[in-house]
């Protein structure tokens, strides 16, 4: 950490949503604060944090919102050595995007809760009961009883191995009751949907549900809009989340 820095409550109440969500845009940052500050304080202090190494920036080329991270000096000043939110060059794009997708629906009231990728492997005992570590576990009740759901966020084109040796493990796992997975675009959904029925079968599909968002890179996630496949059905995000 850089030794002009002087940390107090005001930056950790700024820093700590990026300890849950991993990577925000400066103003969804700036509303999950406590006491949401002025706009143009906020970004001063923010400036500072990333000259000070402790936060990292990126400027997302679709939507030209500029999303912001935890730095190695983050890290350590908020104890997540052990732990890293572990943001890199190499996956920002597509952590930015399952954070933003997932804060989206927490923040709608279509699920309870979200735990990221890094929050599954902070548990001691991960290995044990998740297994398989998707994205993000969407959590919700609804109609009196308890989801668990993976995410999954597919924004390339993997081997046909790779697409059926997780979708393998999803089938037999007892701790997700549905997998979900969401694309950019229609072919690429239709591909992964295809070869998961010949591998799988299609009586085993019944746990899988996939949806493709051409409007991923805008930022705008309407759920409503997001549209998908579910035992057969078409349906939207919103009609598989939304609680009568």
């Amino acid at each position: 950490m850089d030794k002009r820095t002087n940390i107090n409550s005001l930056h950790l109440n700024y820093l700590t949503p990026l300890h849950k969500w991993r990577v925000m845009d400066v103003n969804s940052l700036r509303k999950e604060c406590l006491r949401a500050p002025n706009y143009h304080n906020f970004c001063r202090v923010i400036r500072k944090l990333e000259k000070d190494k402790i936060l990292e920036a990126y400027r997302d080329p679709y939507s030209r919102k500029k999303f912001v991270f935890l730095g190695p000096s983050g890290e350590r000043l908020l104890s997540l050595k052990d732990n890293p939110t572990a943001i890199s060059n190499e996956t920002v794009i597509h952590d930015l995007r399952v954070s933003e997708i997932t804060h989206r629906l927490y923040d709608s009231g279509l699920v309870d809760d979200v735990e990221l990728e890094h929050e599954i492997n902070d548990k001691r005992n991960f290995r044990t009961i998740y297994k398989i570590i998707p994205d993000a576990i969407l959590h919700l009740e609804k109609n009196g009883h308890m989801y668990k759901i993976a995410f999954e966020l597919e924004l390339n084109r993997k081997s046909n191995s790779r697409i059926t040796e997780k979708m393998k493990q999803y089938e037999d796992s007892t701790f997700y009751n549905y997998a979900m997975y969401l694309f950019p675009t229609e072919k690429m959904m239709e591909t992964y949907m295809k070869e998961a029925e010949k591998e799988l079968g299609s009586t085993s599909m019944s746990k899988f549900m996939f949806f493709c968002h051409p409007e991923l890179s805008s930022g705008i996630h309407k759920p409503s809009e997001i549209k998908g496949v579910l035992q057969g059905k078409k349906i939207t995000l919103d009609d598989v989340l939304r609680r009568n």
